[in-house]
């Protein structure tokens, strides 16, 4: 009799396992995953702008910024995002230090601060030591603090505040960059800049990127490309040796940029050709060496799963995709739909 009830019992488990995951195949997120290589609608909330920014300073707290002013907050990771600013202008770019304080700019040149972990902004504009033309890109390492941009119109400003915020210098790289778009440090020595390389005619350089050593007092060119008029859009590293760069072409062709030695060297890569002329990539990341994403000025995204040698189109309701950022093992992005996430398939 005991053997019979257990083996009532397990089929009985059996049966709620079977039931339990049928119908969770057949939930509309299960489903969405399929169709969206992986992705997810974590949070809806369509713009129809760009979504511009993430900013993670640990594994819970996060802020998204869009071109319309807006910054939305989640305090669980990403499980659920909420609307918490307001009215800060063409945002471009947002960044924390700690759960508490935090950076946004605009592509006219206005940065904020908070200290309250966003509830409330201050426009600290006027502390730094040069009239802004705009912002693109911040990051930071501890209280090392760097801001760059904007991406046109001449502006190569880089800002830095070894101090969180309290005293700022700046560094005027017209020498290299027509624009700036994106910053990123390995950690306190290492950094580099993506832009628009320096040229005779204003605003028609390539692809550029810039590398430091000596934590921003420095910097000197160690990729350009040889595509046209383009942009360095996006960096975005994987380890310290492992780096790639979202290229922003105009000519149809989308490309990336991979170096695997700290940045010293670059090689390009082709993610599609024959595309429609026009700005294309803007995005770019990576959940692990090998498995990554682009997502740009237009509908979907592609994917990689051997390191960025070859890409497949993932056909999706998404579009106009600026930032990729993993928190933990888990991708975030954002799209005309609002936050999407992917968690690899042993996380799911």
């Amino acid at each position: 009799m005991g053997r019979q009830r257990l083996l009532k019992s397990g089929r009985l488990l059996g049966l709620i396992l079977v039931t339990l995951t049928v119908a969770a195949s057949q939930s509309p997120q299960a489903a969405d995953t399929r169709q969206n290589g992986g992705w997810i609608l974590a949070h809806d909330a369509p713009f129809p702008g760009k979504y511009e920014d993430f900013a993670f300073p640990d594994a819970k707290n996060g802020w998204l910024a869009n071109a319309g002013g807006d910054i939305l907050h989640t305090a669980d990771g990403g499980a659920t995002w909420a609307l918490q600013a307001r009215g800060l202008g063409r945002l471009r770019s947002v960044d924390f230090l700690d759960a508490r304080r935090g950076f946004a700019g605009t592509i006219n040149g206005v940065l904020h601060a908070t200290t309250d972990g966003g509830a409330t902004w201050t426009d600290i504009t006027s502390t730094l030591p040069k009239t802004t033309l705009g912002f693109c890109g911040m990051t930071h390492v501890g209280e090392h603090t760097h801001i760059v941009g904007k991406y046109t119109g001449g502006a190569a400003d880089y800002f830095f505040s070894p101090d969180g915020g309290r005293t700022w210098r700046v560094t005027d790289l017209s020498q290299h960059a027509y624009g700036l778009v994106d910053v990123s440090f390995l950690d306190d020595s290492v950094g580099f800049i993506g832009g628009q390389a320096k040229v005779a005619s204003p605003g028609v350089g390539p692809a550029m990127i810039l590398k430091t050593t000596d934590g921003g007092r420095s910097w000197r060119p160690v990729f350009t490309h040889d595509g046209g008029r383009g942009f360095a859009w996006k960096i975005f590293p994987v380890s310290s040796t492992l780096i790639y760069a979202g290229l922003q072409s105009q000519d149809g062709i989308y490309r990336i940029a991979k170096s695997t030695d700290a940045g010293d060297h670059w090689l390009v890569k082709n993610v599609a050709t024959d595309r429609p002329q026009g700005p294309g990539i803007q995005g770019i990341g990576f959940v692990d060496e090998r498995t990554g994403w682009v997502g740009g000025f237009f509908a979907g995204m592609y994917a990689t799963s051997d390191g960025g040698e070859t890409w497949t189109a993932v056909p999706m309701d998404d579009r106009t995709i600026n930032r990729f950022e993993r928190v933990g093992g888990s991708m975030f992005t954002a799209s005309v739909r609002g936050v999407l996430r992917y968690d690899p398939p042993a996380r799911r």
